[in-house]
């Protein structure tokens, strides 16, 4: 896994939903399923270190999809300020092994 590029991609994708999100859209289905995808990439090769935070927040990930497609602007706002809580977290408590 080329950790660097993934979490990138992850990065850019997560901030194009936001940007709908912010201005009160319901993200699109499509950046949302690549996002998941990634999340789920990222999850598989995770670290044991934070595995866990990894997972939970594919769970997330994939609950924000499926509130998507069920076109859910509340519930996907509500999980996208979990998503970037869960991210903040995780950005402040694992820092890549170099």
């Amino acid at each position: 896994m080329n950790f660097p590029a993934l979490k990138s991609q992850m990065h850019d994708l997560f901030s194009v939903i936001m940007q709908a999100a912010d201005s009160g859209e319901l993200p699109a289905l499509k950046e949302v399923t690549s996002f998941l995808q990634a999340t789920e990439k990222m999850a598989m090769n995770a670290n044991e270190s934070w595995h866990s935070e990894a997972e939970d927040f594919l769970h997330l990930t994939r609950q924000l999809h499926m509130v998507v497609k069920k076109h859910n602007v509340q519930e996907a706002v509500l999980l996208l300020d979990a998503l970037r809580d869960a991210q903040e977290f995780c950005h402040r408590s694992f820092k890549p092994e170099g």
